[in-house]
């Protein structure tokens, strides 16, 4: 039976790198699998990433977690769903993710809540898995990587988004498979590892 995984976690926690490496250990007990990742290369995945980086300014909170939304949606529709059918999907960032950084209050997180329960009700993911790194050590890490910066690459935005990620976490709690991995100080294969026990 394939199974739809999802791996969330702050900016810098290492979601990229633990995806490829739980993706290879599937292959490599000859198990297919699919990596997959949002916001998508697609149309609206590369508005949004316009939007995120600043090359598009003054974008409403709630114009970006319909944007989201619109991008999973299709997301789920054109490669997620098919995949599964013969394929296990990991992915890097879904619904919560749009709970912890466009749920930025208790309202704006009712509405993406049911955003997503209007237009993904039939596929959850069978388990979410949060890489659990401080707010610290993602800011550390994200400086170092020297890559383009997002706009919530700044050590007191990726602390608010980690309490939105509490937050979700509870107001999903009981309907959503969600185990809590790895640690500052954990590689990416001990992540890989305790993953890999709970599958």
């Amino acid at each position: 039976m394939t199974k739809f995984i999802v791996i969330e976690g702050l900016d810098g926690s290492g979601k990229s790198t633990v995806s490829k490496l739980l993706t290879q250990r599937f292959i490599e007990n000859n198990l297919p699998c699919h990596l997959t990742f949002e916001q998508t290369n697609g149309p609206i995945g590369q508005l949004i990433r316009s939007i995120l980086v600043g090359k598009i300014k003054n974008i409403e909170n709630e114009s970006i977690a319909l944007l989201f939304a619109a991008d999973r949606y299709q997301h789920l529709k054109s490669e997620i769903i098919p995949t599964l059918e013969h394929s296990s999907v990991i992915c890097d960032r879904y619904y919560y993710s749009s709970m912890a950084y466009q749920g930025i209050d208790a309202e704006s997180l009712e509405r993406v809540v049911a955003y997503h329960q209007a237009i993904i009700p039939t596929r959850k993911p069978d388990i979410v898995f949060f890489l659990n790194v401080t707010p610290q050590e993602c800011i550390r890490r994200v400086k170092g990587r020297g890559e383009e910066a997002s706009i919530f690459d700044t050590l007191s935005a990726l602390e608010l988004r980690y309490e939105r990620y509490m937050a979700a976490f509870e107001r999903m709690k009981g309907t959503d498979n969600v185990v809590f991995a790895g640690s500052d100080t954990a590689s990416a294969e001990e992540i890989v590892d305790q993953m890999w026990r709970h599958l």
